[in-house]
């Protein structure tokens, strides 16, 4: 499955050559590092924030079943916008964690749901998407 991940073009690349760390972002469901299965929703969301428009994106190619033996919290939209909602409303979006390895969950942060993120958080799965079984490319 190809996953991906808009940022600015030096952390793309410093993602790419497998520098990921779980514990320095943030978003709608806690801390982690975010990925999505819609290259568009990540190339649009690195231009609105960094400006950049190429080179902006890395895409992982990650293994089913690899994802599938992993630890996995799989929730809905309606869970997703409550859980979400709480977080905010207790500041929570840098260190909210769901002690899973991977959260897999609709984009919940607009007035629709326009996709499915991922949000990779221990430590298991970071040593994962730092390795070379899991191929990484800037898009």
């Amino acid at each position: 499955m190809q996953i991906y991940h808009g940022t600015s073009q030096q952390t793309a690349q410093d993602l790419a050559s497998g520098n990921v760390d779980v514990t320095l972002g943030g978003g709608e469901l806690g801390q982690g590092f975010y990925t999505g299965e819609e290259l568009h929703n990540a190339k649009t969301w690195a231009f609105n924030r960094f400006g950049d428009r190429t080179a902006n994106v890395v895409e992982f190619d990650v293994d089913d079943t690899a994802v599938l033996n992993m630890n996995l919290t799989i929730i809905d939209g309606p869970q997703a916008t409550l859980i979400r909602s709480n977080i905010r409303r207790s500041s929570a979006t840098r260190t909210y964690r769901f002690s899973c390895d991977m959260v897999w969950a609709p984009i919940v942060g607009s007035d629709r749901i326009n996709g499915t993120q991922h949000k990779w958080e221990s430590r298991s799965t970071e040593r994962y998407l730092n390795g070379s079984t899991c191929p990484k490319a800037i898009v």
